[in-house]
């Protein structure tokens, strides 16, 4: 390498380098020689490159939120070159994504772990794809085999469950168009980005099935939903007539607003629903007509209802109803069971009830005290004047240091005569 080598740690990163050279055709027997031209990318450069070569090229569903992931990152690292990205910088960063900051006038408002996570995985990505196309010796998230970065602590185990009367609320409150979404959202399951992508093409009334195209899926792969109810079978042939009373073509879309436009997105209307469904009258902040007032929000944040929160009702009333969890998973298009089991959510109510399968009609019988051990008892008394005396007292006519197992064990209250079934420390028992 051409410079002193004195900890196993420093020879793996050097081997890294040298193998690096060699592949990069620099490697100089004299010593390590950097390709200067790959060390003058900036971040901003890679973020570009990266954005292109692989998000888009791909067709990945991180397309349609990459600048927004992208911008707190450029934002700290745009103009650093990417060699010079360090360890500490990396870990100055993630500190200043736990503190507070002002959103929508709130000072008090911070990132959720999960947030946090996504934004240094996809930094994280984003250089290990560099040192893969060697525009980086190494990542500064590494050093030899050892992870320098760890997690944040995610609490994912969202048990937001929507009831049957706040349901029939929720249809109540919502305008026609909004109606047909919660509908299609608890009987299908589908994501809001599926269901805004729907075509008439991919409505099958006849076969009861709904799919799903590859282009639209997070998944990026094809999968199919059945019409599983009366109620959506309903709603579908409802949308598919037109104001003129014709049936819609195949290409126009499934969802659309009172003009026959696609509905892109539907926040603020779902937020007005979800408040008035709750019989909170929305207030707007002066001179807007989408933020909500300070007490209107509250409301909103205290109810705690998302538009997700649908896509895991689906899920949880097809497993109370034995559906097996394999075939949840497939009918939400998950690649893993275990991000399934997450969206399951049992009811307090269904959990009462499984508790309840265990009971067998027996009780307890309470043991009956020693007279030694009752007499005990019955010197500490609350309130007692004398209890520091009597407890002296009762200290030294029966000190347990003096008892072996068995006569401690009896003199507790205890019925078993084996000294090996008897617990060490009496402190337990009182």
């Amino acid at each position: 390498t051409g410079r002193a080598i004195d900890s196993k740690t420093a020879a793996t990163m050097a081997l890294d380098e040298l193998r690096t050279s060699i592949r990069a055709g620099t490697f100089n027997e004299a010593g390590l020689e950097r390709a200067r031209s790959r060390l003058v990318m900036t971040f901003a450069e890679l973020a570009s490159e990266y954005k292109e070569r692989h998000v888009q090229a791909r067709h990945l569903a991180l397309t349609r939120s990459i600048d927004y992931r992208l911008k707190p990152l450029l934002e700290r690292f745009g103009a650093i070159a990417i060699s010079d990205i360090r360890l500490a910088q990396i870990e100055d960063f993630i500190a200043e994504l736990r503190k507070p900051r002002v959103v929508n006038h709130r000072s008090d408002r911070t990132l959720a772990p999960a947030s946090i996570n996504r934004t240094v995985e996809l930094m994280r990505h984003m250089l290990n794809w560099a040192v893969a196309r060697e525009r980086l010796d190494r990542s500064p998230f590494r050093r030899g085999n050892e992870n320098l970065i760890r997690p944040e602590l995610e609490d994912n185990m969202r048990r937001r469950r929507v009831s049957e009367s706040e349901e029939a609320r929720l249809i109540a409150a919502a305008p026609s168009h909004i109606k047909t979404l919660i509908i299609t959202a608890l009987d299908t399951g589908m994501r809001r980005g599926e269901m805004l992508a729907l075509r008439w093409s991919d409505i099958d009334l006849d076969r009861g099935l709904i799919t799903l195209r590859g282009v639209t899926t997070k998944s990026g792969r094809t999968r199919q939903v059945p019409i599983g109810t009366l109620r959506l079978q309903s709603v579908l042939k409802w949308l598919q007539v037109d104001a003129a009373g014709e049936k819609k073509p195949g290409e126009a879309p499934v969802f659309s607003n009172e003009v026959g436009e696609p509905i892109v997105s539907f926040r603020t209307a779902w937020v007005l629903t979800v408040l008035k469904a709750h019989n909170v009258t929305p207030h707007w902040r002066k001179g807007s007509y989408t933020a909500l007032d300070e007490t209107s929000a509250e409301a909103f944040r205290r109810i705690d209802l998302r538009w997700h929160d649908l896509r895991h009702e689906y899920a949880s009333r097809l497993v109370e109803r034995n559906v097996p969890l394999a075939q949840v998973r497939d009918l939400l298009g998950h690649a893993s069971i275990t991000t399934t089991e997450r969206y399951d959510n049992q009811t307090l109510e269904s959990l009462q009830v499984a508790t309840q399968r265990l009971e067998r009609g027996q009780t307890f019988e309470a043991p009956r005290p020693s007279a030694s051990r009752t007499k005990f008892q019955d010197s500490f008394k609350i309130g007692s004047k004398n209890a520091g005396a009597t407890r002296r007292n009762a200290d030294a006519e029966t000190p347990a240091n003096s008892m072996n197992q068995g006569e401690l064990f009896d003199w507790l209250g205890g019925r078993d005569s084996n000294p090996d079934n008897v617990v060490q420390s009496h402190v337990s028992y009182r």
